[in-house]
């Protein structure tokens, strides 16, 4: 899915305004609880690392890791050259592509499914589920850019291919899980930096809370349009016929569950690694509250 790519287009949004069905992220508690323990075979370890692999994974998180650090240093000018090199080296390594790579696959061994699993890799491993996959990941790099979303204004996709494209973001959680990764980072921020904040400012966690539900509300529809959006360009160049078998493998049970362990992991991987960033920024670098005021 592509939702790597609307995760860097909305938060820089999220974060100014807040100073990606069943196959939506599984609520981490549901998921560690009917979780089987880590008893990995060595096919299954493989198999695990060639569906990860034949995904994109490797790169999507790449293209994350240096999204998310051009996004904590945008509106950062009044910081000095030092502060800025500073929060740099700190996101750099927390959201390094590896560190997040190991952590969704040590997150995804335990909700292993040989039987699933297998039919996912048959899709990634089928030429249209490549093609697919070649076209995400070209995304990231290349979305056409204004002239490409100026076309689609001007020729709108037909109902049908829009439900097409409704219905995958659906399937895949992908807009849900760009809100969830959003505010997950958001929250670390707000939180860590809440002492720091003069006492008249200062919120109590039922207030914070509060607080992050209203900004998730505030974005979750614009965050929902940008992700339609960057599928509709994404997968431009695809027959509604081949959008369909997408759509088909996204709404069966091997790709249900592998879209939400998918999205249950990820989530996972940016909330350890945002808390992390966010508890170091504290330490190295208190002025930043001025910016999250």
């Amino acid at each position: 899915m592509v939702r790597e790519l609307t995760i860097l287009t909305v938060l820089g949004t999220a974060f100014i305004s807040s100073g990606t069905p069943a196959a939506a992220t599984v609520p981490l508690e549901g998921a560690r609880a009917v979780a089987r323990p880590d008893r990995r075979s060595g096919a299954e370890t493989q198999a695990l690392d060639h569906l990860l692999e034949r995904s994109g994974l490797r790169v999507q998180l790449e293209s994350l890791s240096a999204g998310v650090r051009v996004q904590f240093l945008r509106g950062r000018g009044r910081l000095s050259g030092q502060d800025r090199l500073t929060i740099d080296q700190i996101v750099s390594e927390r959201f390094a592509a590896e560190a997040l790579y190991a952590r969704i696959s040590r997150e995804f061994a335990p909700h292993l499914d040989a039987a699933k699993m297998a039919k996912a890799l048959a899709w990634y491993d089928s030429p249209l589920g490549k093609r697919i996959t070649g076209l995400e990941l070209a995304a990231l790099v290349f979305d056409g850019g204004p002239r490409a979303a100026a076309d689609l204004e001007n020729d709108r996709p037909s109902p049908r291919r829009l439900a097409l494209i409704e219905r995958l973001d659906a399937g895949g959680g992908a807009s849900e899980t760009t809100v969830d990764v959003t505010m997950a980072i958001v929250r670390s921020l707000t939180r860590a930096f809440q002492p720091a904040l003069p006492a008249v400012r200062r919120l109590n966690p039922g207030q914070l809370e509060e607080e992050l539900v209203r900004a998730r509300n505030r974005t979750r529809e614009q965050i929902r349009a940008a992700c339609l959006v960057s599928m509709l360009l994404a997968y431009r160049t695809l027959s509604d016929r081949e959008l369909e078998q997408y759509v088909q493998f996204v709404e069966s049970e091997a790709g249900l569950w592998y879209m939400s362990v998918m999205n249950s992991t990820l989530l996972i991987a940016v909330d350890v690694a945002a808390d992390a960033v966010a508890a170091e920024l504290v330490t190295a670098v208190p002025q930043l509250v001025g910016d999250l005021r």
